[in-house]
């Protein structure tokens, strides 16, 4: 939204290049702030690996770097988890650790004199930056406009829900998942966006299977890309396009997912990942239906109807039969505790271990605006926008973004996944509510059309003639204009009708609302900004070092437990074996090697 409109012409055509400048400032501007961001903790603390979790996937870059690939994925770590050990590749998801492994031999085939702790660093920020651009590509596909793909790039680059796991030192999976997840919407998107673009599922796959190697939440991209077909199907705008759209995705993502060790061959047992395959087959059979049809164009509704009722109905008979036949020797296992917990509220994993961690709790209402800001406010508008002129990409987001909030209530840590939609969905009000009000400000619409005075009574005069009413006069005969007949159909809808009169005749109310709304959304997005600063500076803290005061209020950093794994680094056998909680064992692990 511009205080301006494009005109023809050659001065319309430096009007449309000057425009297209300010978008690319723009998103190069989001593209600094989202790095920027995420180096508070590089900046006070130094380059150093944060948290826990973070400091095993380190370690297992390390090994996979020193001694490639098939030692790799043989690896069998018995030094953590002791005296049990890890078969670490077959339990881990290794897409982080060939990222950052790639990463470190690209800037060394550049000659940059870089470590692999620092690569690892700068992971998170760079991945920042990546998903604030695949969010701008997505929000662009769905809605077509540059602006509300703007808004929605500014929104992700400096979003708390998505900075709480992607600041410089976080090195964890869901670092680089977010730009994987939306990256492979963006490419689904694409491909169902008309009945031509459906190559682009090709590259829907190869992103689903990247995000399959990068973190164990690739079921919701599985299960929304199904879900999101099979609402298309439903909503009668299933066509080939979208059957060979689906049937490419599924096909290369479900093919690349086996690959993985640590995944195997669930998505074609697994309870919670069946779904998608049901609908694969779903879209198989109508396929079916479809070009028997186009063979048989003669063919009256009635006895393609029949003929549809025999495909399903076959085809409903052959799954029983299997299901039957694999049911009792245990094929398909149950859904997870975690699944069965995000739609049971008093279901935990029953594993105490994990249902001690703070993140795996229900969110509470006050962490939104937390983590949100005004999207809490935004969002609304930008939702209901969605159901109008509806389109399938249109219709993906309604349901991604429904999905996503839902999830998001139940644990703490699934609030990253609503991050990309909350910031698609809030650019698309952003840039609503600013055309309008820049439409109103600037007065766009000023030439108004004009309106006729409405004649309260138009009188017919009646010549004299033949009929039996001859030469008697006549009343005056008052024939109701359509404005009035209107009115009187929309009796009780006086008072919006009163409203909406008084809102197109009193041009000064509208300016001054719209100067009203275009000052609550600069001062809205100034103090979202300073909110993501102080926000991006509390989750900094890398746990390991604390930044503490001294009595005179001089800042200085505590660097005990790093110092700790040092001493033990450089005073214990090489053997020793220490007694810790898991956290610490991390730690333990990456910096004392023990």
């Amino acid at each position: 939204a511009v205080p301006f409109r494009v005109r023809g012409g050659a001065m319309g055509a430096l009007e449309g290049i000057v425009l297209k400048l300010v978008q690319a400032v723009g998103l190069l501007f989001c593209c600094n702030a989202a790095y920027e961001i995420r180096l508070f903790a590089v900046n006070v603390y130094g380059r150093v690996i944060h948290e826990f979790d973070p400091w095993f996937n380190y370690r297992a870059t390390e090994y996979l770097v020193r001694n490639g690939k098939d030692a790799f994925f043989n690896w069998y770590d018995d030094q953590a988890w002791y005296p049990l050990g890890r078969p670490v590749g077959t339990t881990i998801y290794p897409g982080l650790q060939f990222t950052a492994a790639y990463m470190y031999y690209f800037v060394q085939a550049l000659g940059w004199d870089t470590s692999l702790n620092d690569v690892c660093v700068f992971v998170p920020a760079v991945f920042g930056v990546l998903s604030t651009l695949a969010t701008f590509g997505l929000t662009y596909e769905v809605t077509d406009n540059l602006s509300a793909a703007g808004y929605a790039a500014f929104f992700m680059c400096i979003a708390p829900a998505h900075l709480m796991r992607s600041v410089a030192g976080g090195f964890d999976n869901e670092a680089i998942a977010v730009f994987a997840m939306v990256a492979t919407f963006y490419f689904w998107v694409k491909s169902i966006k008309t009945p031509n673009s459906w190559p682009w599922g090709i590259m829907a796959g190869i992103m689903y299977v990247y995000m399959v190697g990068a973190w164990g939440g690739f079921t919701f991209v599985l299960n929304m890309i199904g879900v999101s077909a099979g609402v298309l199907v439903l909503m009668g705008r299933c066509d080939s396009g979208l059957h060979r759209a689906y049937s490419l995705w599924y096909v290369i993502g479900t093919l690349g997912a086996i690959q993985f060790p640590v995944v195997g061959y669930q998505p074609l047992k697994s309870l919670e990942q069946l779904g998608p395959m049901g609908v694969f087959f779903w879209l198989q059979l109508l396929e079916i239906c479809e070009m028997h049809r186009r063979k048989n164009p003669s063919m009256s509704d009635k006895k393609f109807a029949e003929f549809r009722v025999m495909v399903f109905g076959g085809a409903l008979v052959l799954f029983l039969v299997a299901v039957m036949g694999v049911l009792p020797k245990g094929y398909f296992g149950p859904l997870s505790s975690r699944v069965r917990g995000l739609f049971i509220p008093h279901t935990r994993t029953g594993n105490p271990l994990v249902d001690s961690v703070a993140e795996h709790q229900s969110t509470r209402d006050s962490m939104y605006y937390q983590y949100f800001h005004m999207m809490c406010y935004l969002f609304p508008v930008g939702f209901s926008s969605l159901f109008h002129k509806q389109t399938a990409p249109k219709i993906f987001l309604t349901a991604y973004a429904a999905i996503a909030l839902y999830f998001s209530r139940k644990m703490i840590r699934l609030v990253l996944m609503l991050a990309p939609p909350a910031c698609m969905v809030g650019g698309i009000a952003v840039d609503i509510i600013l055309t309008w009000a820049t439409g109103q400000a600037f007065s766009w619409d000023a030439e108004e059309p004009e309106v006729k005075e409405e004649e309260e009574e138009v009188v017919k005069p009646v010549a004299k003639g033949k009929g039996k009413d001859d030469g008697k006069s006549k009343k005056p005969v008052a024939r109701p204009t359509k404005k009035r007949a209107s009115r009187s159909g929309m009796m009780q809808f006086a008072l919006f009708r009163e409203l909406k009169e008084s809102y197109d005749e009193n041009e000064l109310l509208r300016k001054g609302a719209a100067y009203l709304m275009l000052m609550l959304l600069v001062s809205s997005s100034y103090n979202f900004y300073n909110h993501s600063q102080f926000m991006a500076q509390r989750i900094s803290n890398p746990s390991i070092m604390i930044l503490g005061r001294t009595r005179e209020g001089q800042p200085i950093m505590i660097d005990d437990f790093r110092e700790a794994y040092w001493w033990l680094r450089d005073n214990t056998p090489e053997d020793a074996r220490v007694l810790s909680w898991w956290d610490y064992g991390y730690q333990i692990n990456g910096i004392a090697n023990r």
